[in-house]
């Protein structure tokens, strides 16, 4: 009877070592990613400062996503969403016409989605792969050039946790190489389920 439980420990525990180890790399894994929600607390930096937002962002692998902003309060619920045509934004702030429609889409918004890098890290020539330190975490960082020839939104990283193969934190830099946005990932949930609806302006 010992020797069948410690049998079937064994075969319990390679079951979850082998789960945990179905994306040999974290590249793997990125580009198995379908979608994904996640806390992102968004830094955007320039000559005059640095503007802080606590957002809620929820993106698909097809270019859709929704942005909510929960901080600061002049912008709490606020939303933008696109739907893979059009760019939505709903701001309750406002007394009349609280919905918008726009065409596609700010590249500095666009960037911030984690499916932007992963088609720029695809498309690099010369990606850099280097491990780093993130506060109490061992992180793989992958380096990728943005597409376009925008001075402020030159090139990126990636700071991807080795343990959870989750992304931590996106730093966005100029042609001088300066910071020029950074976008830092909590509650990340991969390959979350989507619905069409997510992506549909409800307000």
């Amino acid at each position: 009877m010992k020797r069948l439980f410690l049998f079937l420990c064994i075969m319990i525990l390679s079951g979850c070592v082998k789960q945990e180890s179905s994306y040999p790399t974290i590249q793997d894994k990125l580009m198995a990613m379908t979608g994904y929600s996640a806390d992102c607390k968004l830094t955007y930096i320039s000559n005059k400062g640095e503007t802080i937002y606590e957002t809620k962002q929820i993106a698909a692998q097809d270019g859709r996503y929704r942005i909510e902003t929960k901080k600061p309060e002049e912008y709490k619920d606020n939303v933008i969403l696109y739907d893979g045509k059009m760019v939505w934004q709903y701001n309750p702030n406002l007394k009349e016409n609280k919905i918008s429609v726009n065409p596609p889409d700010k590249a500095a918004r666009r960037e911030i989605i984690l499916f932007s890098f992963i088609e720029n890290y695809v498309k690099s020539k010369d990606v850099g792969v280097e491990t780093a330190n993130l506060d109490e975490s061992l992180c793989t960082v992958l380096e990728a050039k943005i597409t376009g020839n925008n001075k402020l939104l030159s090139t990126e990283k990636l700071w991807v946790d080795n343990e959870s193969q989750n992304p931590l934190k996106l730093v966005i830099y100029d042609t001088d190489n300066k910071e020029r946005i950074v976008a830092e990932f909590s509650n990340f949930v991969y390959n979350c389920n989507l619905e069409d609806k997510t992506f549909l302006m409800d307000k």
